[in-house]
């Protein structure tokens, strides 16, 4: 393995061009196996070939060149995930690898592996692959990084009454002995290895056609009923990406495969994209957020058949130029294509807010980061690749224009076509096709200040004579670092009677600029910018007015709060001085500024719950009155002439108004919970926020039901709702009990996580989390390795523990090297940061005085 300025990699001294790949499996054993045909080129003098090869067994390996043919000396680095190849004679020019091999079908959702699922029959498998970041070289020896794309020619060799999967169609399939066939696949386009998909089972599939491309939605069989929804949002987002790209879909079909066990979301292999089935699964009487996140989910996978499949990154430090795309025009897309949803409304709020919370820590990183070897890819798949990436994308397209950036992008992917680019390929493309100067400032100057550095700014604003004076700085909870970066900001200014705007870039600490006479300005004017604005309390208490008066609307208004909040957890501003911002002007609010102000009320009330204060009666008060004000407004039944926000806000009250314990809405989701199960008379928008405060305000009897509920339910994400809900009780003995069911058999791994992050969210969860951690850390470690982007989820559990001597505990824990991986290093640097920042505020929170 070679050591380059950037990270470790197999080299240039063999670069493959071709694979053919059989895969005989074993159904009963779970074992299969495979032979690997690699055809490439050689350097001239090359004896020692190295390849990728993870949990594999190697039977022979030969290598082919014009001299003849000659049997390799095989060497193993298990540690490293390395095969290497020793030969007698050096090869070189067009070189044949031909490797057999046997692998394991895991059922740990990573390389080739196994998912159960339940059948009329009982339970069946069928096998499928995870193969990103690095887990193709589980599955076959193979040149395992994005760089070495190649053709992949797949067969099978498998019993007669089972189907096949992979990335293109069929190309033939013939009978052979025994009950076996063999299926072979049509060659796909050059590809990196992460991108292959190998399936085969018994299923279900309903399809379409969109041009001369088959779509299908593929399913275990009898849940091929919940697809239709996914289907039609397929063809619409495959001819919205064709035309806004100007690029064609270039496979013959697309298939979407809804597998029953998964680690994440959902995976990009070219023409054959993986699912959750919480993910794909739908019909139209699922609650709005169910068809949102199917709707957001397949977006963003279809935007990966450009960014990232089509034009792939170098190497892992860039995987924001896939996931930062994919996060940003998936919201475009449904917003284009769905605009009664109002999508970019919710991602500004959801997404970029998102963002802003995890970079105003110490320990994030920039956009494009150092990543040295396969396991220190794991870790960033995180808030800052996806969606820090999409915000800076946001803000650029702000600074160049619509018209411009898109030009920008359609030249990028032209450019670079089935080969590999990394970030300046993409700036200079929108360079080329914006001519953007900005007062001598270019798109690469402009985009290299935010893709490089850590952090975001905020920026100070005060009122001067004519004018006001800006400062920028970066916005950290702990200022622990010298604030030394400075930013090219691009700033739009508007006045909050609409009817004047500019816009700028901010290159300097300070600056000073007019404005009109008599004028009320805010900057970041529509929120495209990825920095924080903060006011004089003068200029602060006059725009609440006018949030008051309906006369600052949407992310103008969510922007004015959700940077205020964000002061008061630096404890630059007092959180009496928060909550008084909130009950003068904020009642009126509308979306999305009311759902942050209850997301934000909610995130106090769990910080603080149990402590006594002087306002801490306060939080509890406003918390319930403003969560009862909203239902109040919209009621609890669904109004057929209302928007769908309208759905997420009366389920983010109901379960706001529970958690605080008001009578009528724990009476009334008691009530709906006991008739027919809740199904019948039970809008499914607000069975979430429903099951939670019936958890909340249940016993040990109410437990039993949620879980023997959530074992009989069949449809995916009502499932998921049930299990959830096993989190939110406010009995600590259940929700110890409820932890150690997320382990058992009756809970598939991928979904082991959902109760545990759900105790830690429950305002009682601090005192149980940690040790329940810390008892079963060594399953989780062998439960979920890298790969599956789980493991980390069970550190960041712990952010909200604040017992002094947990914290102490918790960190000397994670300093034992037997309990750490490289893949989850920076989501316990994470933790151990929150719980710092939250046990500050707490400390300084109990002891501020309010003034007489």
């Amino acid at each position: 393995m070679e050591k380059t300025e950037s990270h470790y990699t197999l080299g240039d001294g063999v670069l493959p061009y071709r694979y053919e790949l059989v895969f005989e499996p074993d159904m009963k054993k779970f074992t299969y196996k495979g032979n690997a045909r690699i055809e490439g080129k050689a350097k001239t003098g090359v004896r020692n070939i190295a390849l990728n090869a993870g949990e594999l067994e190697i039977q022979s390996a030969k290598v082919k060149d014009a001299k003849g043919i000659q049997n390799a000396k095989v060497a193993r680095n298990r540690k490293k995930n390395l095969l290497l190849l020793r030969l007698g004679k050096q090869v070189s020019g067009d070189i044949e690898i031909e490797i057999e091999f046997t692998g394991i079908h895991n059922d740990r959702l990573y390389g080739f592996y196994r998912s159960r699922y339940d059948s009329p029959e009982g339970s069946k498998y069928l096998l499928t692959t995870q193969f990103e970041p690095a887990n193709a070289r589980n599955a076959f020896p193979c040149f395992d990084e994005p760089l070495f794309k190649a053709v992949f020619e797949v067969s099978f060799v498998v019993p007669e009454g089972l189907s096949c999967i992979s990335n293109m169609p069929v190309k033939s399939e013939k009978k052979l002995s025994e009950g076996r066939k063999i299926v072979s696949f049509m060659p796909t386009p050059k590809m990196s290895t992460y991108l292959l998909y190998l399936g085969v089972g018994e299923f279900a599939r309903i399809t379409s056609k969109y041009r001369n491309i088959e779509i299908g939605v593929i399913t275990t069989p009898g849940k091929e009923k919940y697809s239709k929804l996914a289907l039609d949002y397929a063809s619409k987002f495959l001819a919205y990406y064709e035309k806004y790209f100007g690029i064609r879909f270039p496979l013959p079909k697309m298939d979407l495969i809804a597998i029953p066990d998964f680690a994440a979301g959902a995976m990009e292999n070219w023409g054959a994209i993986t699912f959750r089935e919480t993910a794909l699964l739908g019909d139209e009487k699922s609650a709005v957020a169910t068809k949102q996140r199917i709707a957001e989910v397949i977006a963003h996978e279809f935007v990966h058949q450009w960014f990232g499949d089509l034009v792939t990154m170098k190497w892992w430090n860039d995987l924001w130029l896939n996931e930062s795309f994919a996060n940003f025009m998936s919201y475009k897309a449904l917003d284009a294509v769905m605009p009664e949803w109002e999508m970019m409304n919710r991602y500004v709020a959801e997404v970029v807010g998102a963002a802003f919370a995890a970079d105003q820590l110490s320990a994030t990183h920039p956009i494009s980061v150092k990543v040295n070897t396969a396991e220190e890819i794991d870790q960033i798949f995180d808030d800052i690749s996806y969606n820090k990436g999409g915000a800076v994308l946001n803000m650029l397209e702000g600074y160049v224009g619509n018209v411009d950036f898109r030009k920008g992008l359609g030249l990028y992917l032209k450019k670079n076509a089935y080969s590999n680019a990394e970030k300046y390929d993409l700036w200079n493309s929108i360079g080329e096709a914006s001519g953007k100067k900005g007062k001598g400032i270019s798109v690469p100057e402009v985009a290299q200040s935010w893709i490089d550095n850590k952090g975001y700014p905020a920026v100070y604003v005060e009122k001067v004579r004519n004018g006001l004076k800006l400062k920028q700085e970066r916005f950290m909870l702990l200022d622990k670092k010298p604030k030394t970066t400075k930013w090219l900001i691009p700033v739009e200014m508007g006045y909050l009677d609409g009817k004047a705007r500019s816009a700028f870039v901010m290159k300097e600490r300070e600056m000073s600029i007019g404005i009109d006479k008599g004028k009320k300005p805010k900057l970041n004017f529509g929120q495209r910018g990825f920095y924080r604005t903060h006011y004089s309390q003068e200029m602060l208490d006059s725009i609440g007015e006018m949030i008051k008066e309906g006369e600052v609307k949407g992310l103008d208004a969510w922007g004015i709060e959700n940077d205020l909040y964000a002061s008061m957890k630096k404890n630059t501003v007092t959180m009496p001085d928060y909550l008084d911002f909130v009950e003068k002007y904020c009642f009126a609010a509308k979306y999305p500024m009311n759902l942050g102000v209850l997301s934000h009320l909610r995130g106090l009330y769990t910080l603080l719950y149990g402590r006594k204060f002087q306002d801490s009666d306060r939080i509890a008060r406003i918390f319930k009155e403003y969560s009862m004000d909203i239902i109040k407004q919209v009621g609890w039944k669904k109004n057929p002439e209302e928007n769908s926000t309208t759905a997420l806000m009366r389920s983010a009250a109901i379960l706001g108004s529970g958690l605080t314990g008001e009578h009528m809405t724990v009476n009334k989701a008691n009530k709906m919970f006991g008739k027919d199960n809740g199904r019948e008379i039970m809008d499914p928008d607000i069975r979430s926020a429903v099951y939670a405060v019936v958890a909340w305000s249940g016993n040990a009897e109410t437990y039993k039901n949620l879980r023997e509920r959530y074992e009989k339910e069949e449809l995916p994400d009502e499932k998921i709702r049930l299990l959830a809900s096993l989190g939110m009780f406010s009995d600590e003995k259940i929700l110890r009990k409820a932890m150690d069911y997320s382990l058992s058999e009756k809970v598939r791994y991928q979904d082991s996580f959902f109760i545990p992050a759900y105790v830690s969210s429950n305002p009682l969860g601090r005192n149980v989390i940690w040790k329940w951690t810390r008892k079963n850390w060594k399953d989780l470690m062998k439960r979920f390795r890298s790969g599956t982007h789980m493991l980390g989820r069970y550190a960041e559990n712990l952010s909200l523990v604040d017992d002094a001597r947990e914290v102490l505990e918790i960190k000397a824990f994670f300093r034992d090297k037997a309990n750490m991986r490289a893949d989850i290093k920076n989501p316990v640097d994470k933790t151990f940061e929150i719980m710092e920042i939250n046990g500050r505020f707490v400390k300084y929170n109990m002891n501020v005085r309010r003034e007489a």
